[in-house]
């Protein structure tokens, strides 16, 4: 009988130290609050930041000829050929983080529309702009924007938008 109630006992004990292991303790808390701030960069989450940075760079809108659209203004430069080729207003169908995928959409593009009309840039921040056309002025530019008839390509964004050049 002394048996089975020490048993018991031990079974009791056994059952409430799993029961309490399983509970969240202020370790745990402090374990994924650890890993988690590891994860930050400047005080917000890299995936964050990264998303903040583009939502904020095709953000910028200004009026162009009673029309809004979104409108950047960088320095850039010719990925292949000559700076001096590069237009004052560019239509960017897409922008990427490696020169490869930059190439492959500006590729396609040119073999669709039948000529040489795209062409790849870079920013200072290494981002490549793929310009699907370039254009003097940014009204002109604006109008070949208004017109989705004029991309024959499906692009990776959901709205093109205007590269206003700086040399």
């Amino acid at each position: 009988m002394r048996k089975r109630i020490v048993y018991a006992m031990i079974a009791a004990v056994l059952l409430s130290l799993t029961a309490v292991s399983c509970k969240t303790s202020e370790e745990n808390y402090k374990a994924a609050y650890d890993i988690a701030a590891r994860k930050q960069v400047g005080g917000v989450n890299r995936d964050v930041s990264s998303f903040i940075e583009r939502e904020k760079r095709l953000s910028e809108q200004k009026v162009v000829a009673g029309d809004t659209v979104r409108m950047l203004t960088r320095r850039v430069r010719m990925i292949e050929g000559n700076d001096a080729d590069i237009d004052n207003y560019c239509v960017v169908a897409g922008d990427f983080k490696q020169v490869f995928n930059a190439k492959s959409l500006s590729g396609r593009i040119n073999t669709a529309e039948g000529n040489t009309l795209s062409y790849v840039v870079m920013n200072p921040e290494k981002l490549y702009y793929v310009v699907y056309r370039g254009f003097d002025t940014k009204e002109d530019a604006a109008s070949f924007l208004k017109n989705k008839d004029n991309f024959k390509v499906k692009l990776p964004v959901e709205q093109p938008w205007i590269l206003e050049t700086q040399k």
